[in-house]
């Protein structure tokens, strides 16, 4: 997963296929558990740009997205938010949410 600062977030998120990014924080421990999660589905799904971004180092892009809770996982199209997921979930609810997100 690349990491972005806030100053590449808008050209990350427009691209025309589908940008998941999880908003974390470095002190979160759910969002180092989800890490590897994140890291073996953006393995099996070459076709979406996978991101994180730090909250605390992107403060206006979490207050524009409403990001309370980290991790929060976000999928965009086309510059536009299509669904999220909050908290640490199981490998097969963030395939199921990632799949679903790829399908819209």
């Amino acid at each position: 997963m690349k990491h972005i600062k806030q100053d590449e977030f808008d050209d990350a998120i427009n691209a025309e296929k589908l940008s998941v990014v999880e908003f974390f924080a470095s002190w979160c421990m759910p969002c180092r558990m989800l890490k590897p999660i994140m890291e073996k589905i953006e393995g099996q799904k070459k076709s979406i740009n996978f991101y994180e971004i730090d909250v605390e180092e992107s403060e206006e892009i979490a207050k524009r997205y409403r990001i309370f809770s980290v991790p929060t996982v976000v999928c965009f199209k086309d510059g536009k938010k299509i669904d999220s997921i909050v908290g640490l979930n199981s490998y097969d609810d963030m395939l199921a949410f990632i799949t679903r997100c790829d399908k819209s």
